[in-house]
């Protein structure tokens, strides 16, 4: 069935959403072109009445015109960015169509059948971090907030947001008007021109604004001065924060940081075990995004890893040392590994603070810094980026071949690959567990567990 979309005759369709693509948009399949329409906003089950537009390799892009008639899945979206900002893809999509999903997808990365997934409790402001960007059009209009759904960098001015507290969009729209009231530019990663790149929240009221490191548009320091006052507008006492990223061709990426007023980090508070950690985290040190599940994913890893009192444990690409932390009084000895010095001078900071004197913290590259590495650890620890082991790294485990590993990752593909590397050095693979961070969005934390045979 083809209808008359608008006035430049462009066809519209009626056709129904039959399964998600990797992002989680709608797929609906278009026969006579073998090709499906992607549909953002929209939900397994719908029937839609699209606008085709470009064809891309595999698929059409298309406007989502009207919901014919709705999935049962679907529910009514918080949010009224809903289909156009790419930070929420599910929204739309019940909570428990999200989790049966997810328990599809992780069912076919696995030999074995994942556990049920460990649901997010309450599903809304859970985040503890964003970063937000600034960006301009041909007409000089200013944006700042979230990347368009499926746009190439283009920025939606985000004026709500429910996956973060209210001060995140209360310091976003000072800013905002900040920058309006400014002459400054958005940053042009290929001309390499302009200054503001991007603006990024911490729970714990940091506020973090990355600049060009170009010499020709640095920040002026009138501007340094009201960006702190936007901001000390809406949050009292903030830690503010002015990182410079120096990015020339050809080598390799400078950031530079400039404390601007307020505490020096944030502190976050997990309960493991009826045990309260505490945590410093300086504006460069990953922590988990949503603290109320993680404490859940940590108790949960340590109930599958089952540490004894005798063993010896690597926690690699450890951060802040969080891992190491709720392992170490349940183990003879911790040793983690980490690249970023910040967060390894956190690592540290965070020890003393939670009384834990039975971890070492390794600066270094990961694979690198095993390779020096004799010792063979009782279980090994891993949680590393969402690219996943690389193989220096995954050649000098598979040579320490500790007895247990516990895999962490946000990205369960890549996890799965390097996991049927290990099946092939004798490991096998005895439990996964997802825990659902990312509530309205089609990323999921998974837990897996291996042991040598």
């Amino acid at each position: 069935m083809e209808i008359q979309a608008n006035k430049e005759s462009l066809p519209a369709i009626l056709s129904k959403i039959q399964k998600y693509s990797k992002k989680g948009h709608g797929l609906a399949p278009l026969p006579d072109r073998q090709r499906d329409a992607e549909v953002v906003g929209s939900v397994v089950g719908d029937t839609v009445l699209i606008e085709l537009g470009k064809r891309k390799k595999r698929t059409y892009l298309t406007t989502l015109l009207d919901v014919v008639t709705p999935s049962k899945d679907r529910t009514p979206p918080r949010c009224k960015h809903v289909g156009v900002c790419g930070g929420c893809t599910w929204q739309q999509k019940s909570y428990e169509a999200q989790l049966k999903e997810k328990e599809k997808r992780l069912a076919s990365l696995y030999p074995i059948k994942p556990l049920p997934i460990i649901p997010c409790e309450t599903p809304w402001e859970y985040r503890n971090k964003m970063e937000f960007s600034f960006s301009q059009n041909k007409e000089g209009e200013k944006f700042l907030g979230l990347i368009i759904a499926r746009s190439k960098g283009r920025v939606l001015n985000l004026e709500e947001c429910h996956l973060t507290r209210g001060w995140f969009v209360e310091v976003l729209s000072a800013v905002r008007k900040w920058w309006e009231e400014s002459s400054l530019q958005a940053y042009h990663p290929y001309s390499d021109r302009g200054t503001l790149r991007t603006l990024t929240l911490r729970e714990g009221k940091m506020v973090i604004l990355t600049v060009s490191g170009n010499p020709d548009y640095c920040i002026p320091g009138n501007e340094i001065v009201a960006f702190k006052k936007a901001v000390r507008s809406v949050v009292e006492n903030p830690s503010l924060f002015l990182r410079i990223q120096r990015a020339v061709k050809g080598s390799p990426t400078e950031f530079y940081e400039m404390h601007l007023g307020g505490p020096d980090q944030v502190e976050e508070v997990l309960h493991i075990k009826e045990r309260k950690l505490t945590f410093k985290i300086s504006p460069d040190s990953f922590f988990q995004p949503n603290p109320r599940q993680a404490e859940k994913l940590y108790t949960r890893a340590l109930e599958m890893a089952a540490p004894k009192k005798g063993d010896t444990v690597f926690d690699l690409y450890c951060g802040t040392g969080t891992l190491g932390i709720v392992f170490a009084p349940y183990v003879k000895k911790v040793v983690g590994i980490e690249l970023s010095p910040y967060a390894v001078c956190d690592g540290e900071v965070n020890m003393e603070e939670n009384g834990i004197k039975n971890f070492t913290l390794l600066k270094g590259d990961v694979g690198e810094r095993l390779a020096s590495i004799e010792e063979v650890p009782d279980l090994v620890i891993i949680d590393p980026p969402r690219s996943g082991l690389n193989q220096t790294a995954l050649k000098h485990l598979i040579r320490l071949s500790p007895k247990k590993i516990l895999y962490i990752s946000c990205n369960p593909a890549t996890q799965s690959e390097n996991i049927h590397h290990l099946f092939q050095e004798g490991y096998v693979l005895k439990e996964v567990q997802g825990v659902d961070q990312f509530p309205h969005t089609v990323h999921l934390e998974t837990i897996a567990l291996l042991e040598k045979r």
